[in-house]
């Protein structure tokens, strides 16, 4: 059935089944994401500092507590604003959860324009990347317009980790020449470590 399915059909099917997922159960998994990614903190990314985030829409993985506590370790976060007409990302610095924020393009939750821009040392910068499928090979289908493909695209050295329920996994996605591949995908089960071969 994946095969016969074109990406377009696929985000169709794999939204309503994100949508279909209890909101306790979300939660849930949500909280087993936050650990999973935590312990890929300890064991892979000691060094890393600068964390550019997403925050949580609608059915979509919500890492609130991760942040919380990232910040509290004194990490500093990033979040995105969406330019809709060049579909690229710009990340602000934000040390408040609640008060650093707005309501931005298409209903998300966006950091205020006066705060600090992203300008960090790609190396060692963790970004944290939504999507709504995943496959076993790290590769991700997000919402069809490439704003994080374009970001990847010119911050190459950026660890790349995506985040998902389990049920957002497919064994193998068709992708195109501009589809950059993730590092790592964590799930509410597992981690899933890209192959460098």
């Amino acid at each position: 059935m994946e095969k016969s399915l074109n990406n377009k059909e696929l985000r169709t099917e794999f939204k309503a089944k994100r949508n279909a997922i209890s909101s306790q159960l979300r939660k849930d998994m949500s909280l087993a994401i936050t650990e999973n990614f935590l312990a890929l903190l300890e064991s892979d990314f000691k060094g890393a500092n600068i964390f550019l985030c997403f925050y949580p829409y609608g059915s979509e993985v919500d890492l609130l507590g991760l942040y919380e506590r990232l910040l509290d370790i004194d990490k500093d976060l990033y979040f995105p604003v969406s330019n809709i007409n060049t579909h690229e990302l710009t990340f602000y610095k934000v040390n408040d959860l609640k008060d650093d924020f707005h309501e931005g393009a298409y209903g998300i939750m966006e950091p205020n324009d006066n705060l600090e821009q992203f300008n960090g040392d790609d190396s060692s910068t963790v970004v944290i990347t939504p999507g709504l499928i995943f496959d076993e090979r790290c590769n991700r289908i997000g919402y069809g317009a490439g704003y994080y493909d374009r970001f990847f695209a010119s911050h190459p050295d950026t660890f790349k980790v995506g985040v998902g329920f389990e049920e957002q996994i497919i064994n193998k996605l068709n992708v195109g020449a501009y589809d950059v591949p993730l590092d790592y995908v964590v799930t509410n089960n597992r981690l899933i470590k890209r192959s460098r071969q």
